[in-house]
């Protein structure tokens, strides 16, 4: 019935190792829902077989010549060692991060989670310890002090509290300007309780600056203005701090300083990578990036930070990879949203014939809150709106590369929904369409995609073709999604398939992720459980 990741990667403009790693993927999805019946089933399935009864043995000797890829799942990973089986360190990190994931209740417009109710705790049992009485000038100052050192932790790219909690990179973002406004009010606290010092005005005022141009409306309309006025503060904030005797607070920022020489060591770690990034023009308003794989372990649905000096020496903006780890080139696509990607699609090369330039790479960064590895969930639901497709899909070719290597896989169900036909027809083209009816197994992978568009002759003609298939393979559809549908299917599958625990994937627009958080908490219900992973670059 359906074809995941066969309309994504055959692409005129992807390399010709995507599209046979594809192939292999797509030949080894026919695996039966029930896990127990893993070994039994697999007999459809030669791939696998041979994975399971001789390990030492190529996973692929049997396929045709054509669809051998040097990115050959067996070629990268170790038969003895599965991407999928995670070691001890790895499942008791996951453990906690799927705990403090755990959500407690979901509003609208946010979730309440485990996580943010041991942050907060933690903060919160430290200040009472060391901090007795508000009005005490000492007190009141170690408090503010205390909150600031939290504030800068979190501000970091590689900080620990985020990796132990798995948060992501908005939800860091939050708690660093939660904490930033409780700073605030406590550093007010401490300066009407207290003498007037010089000293106290070289914090005060630089805090109160960093607040002032770090309001929504500028960091979305003034992004270089707002980075260039943080880092200015930033530096004025470390001076007052020390003449201040702002002890915890120096502590964070210490902390901050071994944040940015490990940033520089990454930068140089990939230097070779990045001194060749291939910019080419796909559709009217998307860029895609390609990098050669070195020195980079990074894993599906992560994101890396560019910096591309032909543009602005200064702006480091995250993107989410598109591709998979396992793949030779790193891909990377981005939809002009402002000035520097609206830049950034100038400068690329026409389709076909990508522009060659040089610019600098940090990270991965980024951290799923429910683990996307091992064996604990069997059922996933994956979800994306727009340019959000990327982190998801590739998220979504990580576990089915994991299945490929024998990782039991009950359901996997990904829906995408497009506001304009020109992103549906960069990663869906008509006529590939043809070749991609290869799938004879639909109890594994379900994909539906939604545009609302109307009257496009291209869309139309794909949606024609879909519709005219023996065996449909993908779900086209025009409007918006039914949400509620898509989460009872997948809850009457998890029931089914007797693994009680759905991880859902989600990323897009702020609209789209309070729906997948409000029924993710709505359909926990009968023993089923929807851990949900959200991605909205909303900072």
């Amino acid at each position: 019935m359906i074809n995941f990741d066969s309309p994504v990667q055959k692409r005129e403009d992807c390399p010709q190792m995507q599209l046979d790693e594809l192939q292999t993927l797509d030949n080894t999805s026919n695996i039966d829902k029930n896990s127990q019946n893993f070994d039994q089933q697999s007999k459809k399935k030669t791939h696998i077989s041979q994975f399971k009864q001789q390990q030492n043995k190529d996973q692929t000797s049997n396929k045709d010549d054509s669809q051998q890829s040097i990115l050959n799942p067996a070629k990268k990973v170790p038969l003895n060692q599965p991407l999928w089986k995670t070691q001890w360190q790895h499942k008791f990190i996951q453990f906690w991060q799927t705990l403090f994931n755990r959500r407690i209740i979901s509003f609208s417009c946010f979730a309440l989670q485990v996580g943010d109710v041991v942050i907060f705790s933690l903060i919160s049992a430290l200040l009472a310890i060391v901090c007795v009485d508000m009005t005490d000038t000492a007190s009141s100052g170690d408090m503010a002090s205390i909150v600031m050192a939290a504030t800068v932790i979190f501000g970091c790219r590689n900080g620990l509290l985020s990796y132990l909690f798995g948060l992501s990179l908005e939800k860091a973002v939050l708690w660093h300007q939660f904490h930033a406004w409780i700073t605030l009010g406590m550093s007010f606290n401490h300066w009407f309780n207290s003498d007037s010092l010089f000293s106290g005005y070289l914090v005060e005022f630089p805090l109160i600056g960093l607040l002032a141009f770090s309001i929504k409306p500028v960091r979305r309309y003034l992004w270089e203005f707002f980075m260039k006025m943080h880092w200015l503060l930033i530096i004025a904030l470390t001076v007052g701090c020390v003449a201040h005797s702002v002890t915890f607070t120096l502590f964070g920022l210490g902390y901050f300083v071994l944040d940015l020489g490990y940033r520089l060591y990454t930068v140089c770690k990939h230097i070779n990578m990045s001194q060749h990034m291939n910019l080419e023009k796909v559709g009217s308003n998307i860029t895609k990036i390609t990098l050669k794989k070195e020195n980079s372990n990074y894993k599906g649905g992560q994101y890396f930070f560019l910096m591309i000096p032909k543009i602005s020496y200064f702006q480091w903006h995250p993107f989410s990879v598109f591709s998979a780890s396992y793949e030779e080139y790193i891909v990377i696509y981005v939809k002009s949203l402002g000035d520097w990607t609206s830049e950034l699609y100038r400068i690329a090369g026409d389709q076909g014939k990508p522009t060659v330039i040089k610019g600098y790479v940090d990270g991965p960064y980024g951290y799923h809150s429910i683990s996307i590895e091992g064996d604990k969930y069997k059922n996933f639901l994956c979800i994306s709106g727009g340019i959000g497709v990327t982190p998801i899909i590739s998220t979504a070719k990580e576990i089915l590369h994991q299945m490929d290597q024998g990782r039991p896989i009950s359901n996997l169900h990904f829906i995408w929904t497009g506001r304009d036909s020109a992103i549906v027809q960069s990663v869906i083209k008509p006529g590939e369409l043809k070749n991609l009816l290869n799938q004879d197994d639909s109890n594994i992978l379900k994909t539906f995609y939604h545009y609302s568009d109307k009257g496009d002759k291209k869309i139309d003609q794909l949606q024609s073709e879909v519709q005219n298939c023996q065996e449909k393979m993908v779900e086209l559809d025009k409007g918006r999604p039914d949400f509620n549908k898509y989460f009872e299917v997948a809850f009457q599958a998890a029931k089914q398939s007797g693994h009680k625990l759905v991880g859902v994937l989600t990323c897009g627009p702020q609209q789209l992720i309070d729906t997948v958080e409000i029924n993710s908490m709505k359909w926990s219900k009968e023993g089923i459980r929807f851990d949900c992973h959200q991605e909205v670059f909303n900072f």
